[in-house]
């Protein structure tokens, strides 16, 4: 009998991750690329070839392939997976599934990128352990998915979850949806990279500037100068701390559920510096019945989540 694989395909706003693996969560095959910069026509045109590049290797190893799934950055319709105005990436209304779908000649499977990482921390992380499970990732932007009695919650049209775009600072920040103060215009890893710009260039981060040493300046940067002491880094550490807790402080307090995963780059580069004072400040500011048993946690499967979420999409179905 031919070794079943699913190939999936994780388009984030700086880069694509691609891969085969089988429906039971081992990943075989994977590569990372930077995710070009140019129109949706050429980007697709480029992971059309990728995904064709590794059914050659499947059929070459003379596996059978099960499926094939995308990931994609939101806000993204439902089934119909019409990127509808990515702010990370700068497309408008344009038709993934279908077009991706037309150019291999196959059926494609595409869902937004939180909404899959979600299933696959729900499948393959927490081994369906918990029916109801909330998913945030903090990375380039902030993004999350819901699983409701293990199922994905994609809202009426496709855009359950946004939860970047959830106002937590009215006077805050300009995001790049338009509106001033959303949680991603406050606490994303591009929010975090211009805040450290400017506090370099006003000459108050030379212990962020240092630990940097001469690289671009990120969010593990800030971490390691919050490790040393210094004030200006352990200011910003309590900030985005305080905007991510009060934002999942309201989505446990609406949806209840008994655990939340953190992925993304920043939650990765910080771990638990940044992790712990979320758990203190959600739990201090979610209803007391909620916090009883509430598990906040970072993912185990890491970068590779996306993967993971489009192997659960085809081996379960969505």
């Amino acid at each position: 009998m031919k070794q079943e694989v699913i190939i999936g395909v994780d388009l984030g706003a700086t880069k694509i991750l691609s891969g085969m693996g089988t429906p039971d969560g081992q990943i075989l095959q994977k590569a990372r690329t930077g995710t070009p910069e140019g129109s949706p026509e050429e980007v697709l045109d480029m992971i059309a070839g990728t995904i064709a590049d590794l059914i050659r290797n499947a059929r070459t190893r003379q596996y059978s392939i099960k499926g094939i799934a995308a990931a994609v950055p939101g806000p993204l319709t439902f089934p119909e997976a019409v990127i509808e105005n990515s702010p990370n990436l700068g497309w408008q209304r344009v038709e993934f599934k279908k077009e991706l779908s037309q150019r291999l000649g196959k059926t494609v499977v595409v869902d937004k990128d939180t909404n899959l990482a979600a299933l696959g921390e729900y499948y393959y992380g927490q081994d369906k352990k918990y029916k109801d499970l909330l998913y945030i990732t903090v990375s380039t932007g902030i993004g999350g998915g819901l699983i409701i009695d293990g199922q994905i919650y994609h809202g009426h049209r496709g855009g359950g979850g946004e939860i970047g775009h959830m106002v937590i600072d009215p006077a805050g920040p300009e995001c790049r949806c338009g509106r001033r103060g959303c949680l991603e215009a406050l606490a994303s890893g591009t929010a975090i990279a211009l805040h450290l710009e400017k506090l370099i260039k006003a000459g108050r981060g030379r212990q962020i500037e240092i630990c940097g040493a001469g690289a671009e300046i990120g969010a593990a940067h800030l971490g390691e100068a919050a490790r040393q002491g210094d004030s200006e880094a352990v200011k910003i550490m309590e900030e985005l701390s305080a905007h991510l807790a009060r934002g999942i402080a309201n989505l446990v307090n609406i949806f209840d559920p008994p655990i939340v995963v953190m992925g993304g780059g920043v939650m990765e580069g910080l771990g638990d510096l940044l992790l712990e004072p979320i758990r203190t400040i959600t739990r201090e500011q979610v209803f007391p019945l909620h916090r009883r048993d509430l598990q906040i946690e970072i993912t185990r499967l890491g970068d590779d989540i996306g993967l993971y979420g489009c192997m659960a999409a085809i081996a379960r179905g969505i």
